[in-house]
């Protein structure tokens, strides 16, 4: 019965303290189209090997950048190829040239992982606010540029925003999974920004001030890891003191195109797991909580097979699913795919087994 409401005490414990149910302290949603930065913003992004998302690219992202400056704000691009062997340079250089304000970058590759190019396409951009995305994300909406920059540099310091996979051609159990693990990572991320402990960004989606990279100096302390260019970067920012927003609105989103087959997601998963040999261990007691009330709640079940043991269970499990379907209303999702769930413990194997993975020295490149 002990180790029953200790776990359940954990469960609930956390959906109260960080599952990202609440308007943030109270306050107000940001202002859209208002408090832009005066300075204008500019949009990095890092190619490698990425010929076939070039031009797809430029078509989603250009009515952002129309949409951006008809509301008054100046924006210019920069993408870096980061030592491609495919056709990406000239592409890139070829809607360079039909767009104003984008610039193309040429970095050669001197190590695994983005951190070279991220860094270089930072460096170069003219504005005090930077806004990043992956090679293969699409903007949801036009006015993704202006949610992402909304009130820049007075409201925050760094912006965290939310990316979710772009719906596959055919479901499956691996694409549905990939969903939840999305969904999930950014709850635990909206959810850290709003109890005041911001640990995990996305450079999927992601907006910061000059002001902020400078201080922290980018990448420095971390250059040596494959991952970690969002997540541990900001632990760094959070540690000089810098303001973290969470952009929910469904208008400030990216998709993704996440790896289409088990191996390429599990080398991916391996590679994020890099980072976490950098975390503090506050944060990784912190974020192994969950996981013990849920060992500590089958224990005291399979141990004392009672019904207060199995009611506590039960409400364990709800809270956490009704604070997972209030969140995923919150970002423009349907409350009622709360029920996935329920499939959290086929993820945590499929974590396992990619932790596992690369503690047997799986290298695991950016690309």
């Amino acid at each position: 019965m002990l180790f029953a409401a200790v776990g359940t005490a954990i469960q609930w414990f956390w959906a109260w303290r960080w599952d990202g149910v609440s308007v943030e302290g109270g306050k107000p949603p940001l202002k859209v189209g208002t408090g832009q930065p005066s300075g204008g913003c500019t949009v990095v992004t890092c190619f490698y090997n990425e010929a076939s998302q070039v031009t797809d690219f430029a078509l989603r992202l250009k009515p952002c950048l129309k949409a951006a400056r008809a509301k008054g704000l100046s924006v210019e691009v920069v993408t870096v190829n980061h030592g491609s062997t495919d056709q990406t340079l000239d592409l890139l250089e070829k809607e360079a040239a039909q767009e104003k304000d984008w610039r193309v970058l040429h970095v050669n590759r001197t190590r695994e992982g983005k951190k070279q190019a991220l860094a270089e396409g930072v460096a170069a951009a003219s504005t005090n606010t930077v806004v990043v995305m992956d090679a293969d994300c699409r903007p949801l909406h036009p006015h993704w540029l202006l949610h992402m920059t909304a009130e820049a540099g007075n409201a925050w310091d760094v912006h965290v925003g939310i990316s979710l996979p772009s719906a596959p051609p055919h479901s499956s159990l691996r694409s549905l999974l990939q969903r939840i693990e999305a969904q999930r990572l950014a709850q635990r991320a909206v959810g850290a920004v709003q109890a005041g402990h911001p640990y995990l960004g996305f450079g999927r989606n992601m907006a910061f001030t000059r002001d902020i990279w400078d201080l922290t100096q980018g990448m420095e302390g971390h250059e040596d890891l494959i991952s970690g260019d969002d997540d541990l970067w900001l632990q760094k920012a959070v540690l000089q003191r810098a303001k973290v927003k969470a952009c929910l609105a469904h208008e400030g989103q990216t998709s993704s195109q996440w790896p289409d087959t088990w191996e390429g997601w599990r080398r991916q998963k391996t590679r994020h797991f890099t980072a976490s040999v950098a975390y503090p261990r506050s944060t990784l007691f912190r974020l192994g909580m969950p996981g013990m009330g849920w060992m500590l709640l089958a224990a005291g079940v399979v141990h004392n097979p009672t019904g207060t043991s199995m009611g506590l269970a039960a409400s364990a499990v709800l809270i956490r699913t009704l604070t997972f379907g209030l969140f995923l209303h919150r970002m423009g999702q349907p409350f009622h795919q709360a029920w996935t769930l329920l499939l959290e413990p086929a993820i945590s194997l499929f974590r396992g087994w990619a932790w596992w993975k690369g503690q047997n020295s799986d290298l695991t490149p950016w690309k």
